[in-house]
């Protein structure tokens, strides 16, 4: 399993660095035209679709774009590709390029937060406007 030193130097001839597409959102829309016509698909896509897919963190890079973007043409049918023709995880993009927090997700964030500035349960309770019991529960049910 040892990579040979002479091919490497070899293919080492000329470095490339390309930075993650997460980093490149500017390249989307061109990826995405690109795509279009590797698939054929003679529609376009609609602004908030872009939108939700220059905000997409986008950890597959390009190969998962380029799924995204297939599945979609498919869906549509040869028309605007719409945000509904996205995967959900697309859907729930806001404005500020990160995913809606689950009500429970941004309850338990706020009690977090709380607790550490609190000068102790009681202080935490009040300042939260819950009884003391009841911030006892939250804090088991989310591990605080």
């Amino acid at each position: 399993g040892r990579f040979r030193e002479d091919l490497y130097y070899r293919l080492n001839a000329v470095k490339l660095k390309l930075p993650p597409l997460r980093e490149r959102d500017g390249d989307i829309p061109l990826l995405v035209q690109h795509f279009f016509k590797k698939y054929s698909c003679p529609g376009d896509v609609s602004t908030e679709v872009l939108e939700s897919l220059s905000a997409y963190p986008w950890k597959g890079n390009v190969r998962e774009l380029e799924n995204v973007i297939e599945r979609a043409t498919l869906l549509s049918r040869g028309e605007r590709v719409q945000i509904h023709h996205l995967p959900e995880e697309f859907q729930n993009i806001g404005p500020s390029g990160k995913q809606a927090l689950s009500l429970e997700e941004m309850e338990r964030q706020h009690i977090a937060k709380v607790l550490r500035i609190a000068k102790d349960l009681d202080d935490a309770a009040t300042k939260l406007g819950i009884d003391p019991a009841t911030l006892w529960r939250k804090r088991k049910k989310y591990s605080l």
